[in-house]
């Protein structure tokens, strides 16, 4: 991932480990949430919106609908690991966000040790049902980002 808005030091436990001294397959996706968490974090301080709530930004609840890990390298315990996140796409709907964990002394010089997307849908708590994205949020989003609200709203496809 290419200067990505957001990187997280991440600290391997002897509990993440698995038989075979590397990382758990299993824990690849908590460490893909801590760099979302980082990213919410920015986008509420950038926004004025306040401290998280239960890991999300107040007025913007999601659940995940789809998420994928591709490994690369295994992660070992002693190991410097940083987790990077960046939004790709937004809808008005949902968004899908990309993450790169890396192995190493940066996130810059690091080995890729796995990739992953996971694509979130906005979400009510109370009727359950999946919600239109807040107003404010693709503006934000394409600050972090550096990209404009039209270029983070086009398909894959359209991107080319």
């Amino acid at each position: 991932m290419k200067n990505p808005p957001v990187v997280e030091e991440i600290s391997v436990r002897y509990q993440d480990l698995d038989p075979y001294g590397h990382v758990n397959n299993a824990l690849h996706l908590a460490y893909f949430e801590a760099a979302r968490l980082a990213y919410w974090e920015l986008l509420a301080r950038n926004l004025g919106l306040g401290s998280l709530e239960a890991g999300d930004i107040p007025g913007m609840r999601y659940v995940i609908a789809e998420a994928t890990v591709r490994y690369r390298a295994p992660i070992f315990l002693g190991d410097a690991l940083y987790g990077a996140a960046s939004i790709r796409t937004v809808t008005n709907r949902s968004f899908t966000m990309d993450y790169e964990l890396r192995a190493g002394e940066s996130y810059e010089a690091g080995r890729t040790a796995a990739e992953g997307t996971s694509v979130q849908v906005f979400y009510d708590l109370e009727t359950h049902e999946v919600r239109p994205r807040p107003e404010w949020f693709l503006a934000g989003v394409a600050a972090i980002e550096g990209r404009t609200e039209e270029a983070l709203t086009l398909s894959p496809k359209e991107a080319g």
